[in-house]
């Protein structure tokens, strides 16, 4: 039985990450669109609105971050700095555990240069910036 529901979880990741592969490449990003990137990169486990719910979220072992509410848990500051680094992912690995992909790699991969990957990263924190609930 606990074989059986490990494997289910393990392809439901497998699925994840595939899904998140195709989403990648299914839409091309905008130069400067954090939200577009957001949709594609984002959406599916935090849910299109950021609150934690996304479709992908009941698949996982743990609930995903509502992103809504980042500057209110931060004292009403947005923790910048932090969110890059979680979402860029090679420097705070302890942050994502296995389920969240590291982004900064994925990035990498397909934009090709770091300056590139910092600019799509800023344009993605600038959108979750304008999502914060006051």
């Amino acid at each position: 039985m606990e074989l059986t529901i490990d494997l289910i979880r393990y392809a439901s990741l497998i699925v994840l990450m595939l899904f998140s592969l195709q989403i990648l490449q299914a839409e091309p990003i905008e130069k400067n669109d954090g939200k577009r990137d957001y949709i594609n990169s984002c959406a599916e486990c935090h849910g299109a609105e950021g609150r934690g719910n996304g479709p992908l979220a009941r698949e996982l072992s743990s609930t995903p971050t509502d992103l809504t509410f980042l500057s209110k848990e931060n004292g009403g500051s947005f923790p910048e700095t932090l969110v890059y680094n979680v979402i860029d992912g090679r420097r705070v690995s302890d942050f994502h555990g296995t389920e969240m992909p590291i982004w900064g790699e994925r990035f990498k991969e397909t934009e090709g240069s770091e300056g590139a990957v910092e600019e799509r990263i800023s344009n993605l924190i600038e959108y979750l910036k304008s999502i914060q609930e006051n």
